[in-house]
């Protein structure tokens, strides 16, 4: 089996259609064929199924599929290995974060992985969970630092909680709540919400209001965006919950005001997860511990990039 086998047969699973397929790997539709005819005969299974609408992998063709993805991007990740280390770096690493930890923990951790000693070719990618976890699997990322979700995660990765992350619910300073005591949660229902666009902050909000008889708020804004929830929050008259560490530089300035609410704070836990299978590399090894370093010193850590 060779790698372009497989580039081969992983096009035209993602294209759903041979003649596609040949036009991605620039080779003829005949010879495409012959190479998938020369895959199956080596797995000894047949792989695509034509129907009406193109073609589709049979259950085998599911089974290789990932191998295929994982293999290729591996191949891919390889060359830059070698090319990082001919070039003198330490290595090559790929790294998944979530949006709340690009100016916390892992910036700390990047800086000490990048420092002078131990230059690393680096790539940091941002997302949610669901996607960094898929590009894990598939070879694109070595190591993920997250907030985890209550999602069930696939049995070939590894988890490790290492932190806590506690999370309330802010206003502006100038917001008609800020201050008050003892707010009841049927006074936050005809406010302005701002939340991560997540499947978790919908269930938030529904379990909230709902464990007093009371409907999901009506008017809420939701974004992938921290730095727009942030300046909603704080300038925009919106209410919105936010990880104590994500919203702290406004909190201090006193431009935000944690409300005083019921059922809350809301905790979760974040940490690495990793590839069981993924071979050992002193680069992956030398950023996860960096990491748990930088979670196990001070929360709110003295470094502060004014990003707000």
């Amino acid at each position: 089996m060779e790698l372009r086998h497989l580039r081969h047969f992983a096009a035209v699973v993602d294209s759903g259609n041979l003649s596609k397929a040949a036009e991605r790997v620039f080779i003829s539709q005949p010879a495409l064929t012959r190479s998938i005819k020369n895959l199956e005969d080596l797995v000894g299974a047949v792989l695509l199924e034509r129907r009406p609408r193109g073609v589709v992998p049979t259950p085998a063709g599911d089974a290789l599929y990932r191998y295929a993805r994982l293999m290729l991007n591996e191949a891919v990740r390889a060359r830059a290995e070698v090319r990082a280390v001919q070039a003198g770096a330490k290595g090559e690493l790929a790294v998944g974060i979530a949006a709340m930890f690009s100016d916390h923990i892992v910036d700390r951790a990047v800086a000490a992985v990048c420092g002078a000693g131990k230059e690393v070719a680096l790539t940091v990618t941002q997302g949610f969970l669901e996607e960094l976890v898929e590009a894990l699997r598939d070879g694109r990322l070595d190591v993920i630092f997250s907030n985890l979700s209550n999602m069930q995660l696939p049995d070939d990765v590894a988890v490790e909680p290492i932190m806590d992350v506690k999370a309330y619910i802010y206003a502006g300073a100038a917001h008609a709540l800020a201050g008050k005591r003892g707010i009841d949660k049927p006074a936050l229902l005809d406010q302005r919400w701002v939340v991560v666009d997540q499947p978790h902050m919908r269930d938030f909000l529904d379990h909230y209001f709902s464990a007093d008889g009371l409907a999901t708020p009506d008017y809420v804004v939701r974004t992938n965006s921290l730095n727009l929830i942030r300046s909603l929050v704080a300038n925009g008259g919106f209410i919105g919950i936010l990880p104590e560490h994500v919203i702290q530089r406004r909190t201090r300035r006193g431009e935000v005001k944690r409300l005083d609410v019921p059922g809350v704070p809301v905790v979760r836990k974040a940490g690495l997860i990793t590839r069981k299978s993924m071979p050992n590399r002193p680069v992956v090894d030398m950023f996860i511990a960096e990491v748990r370093a930088a979670c196990s010193g001070d929360a709110f850590g003295a470094w502060e990039m004014p990003i707000d």
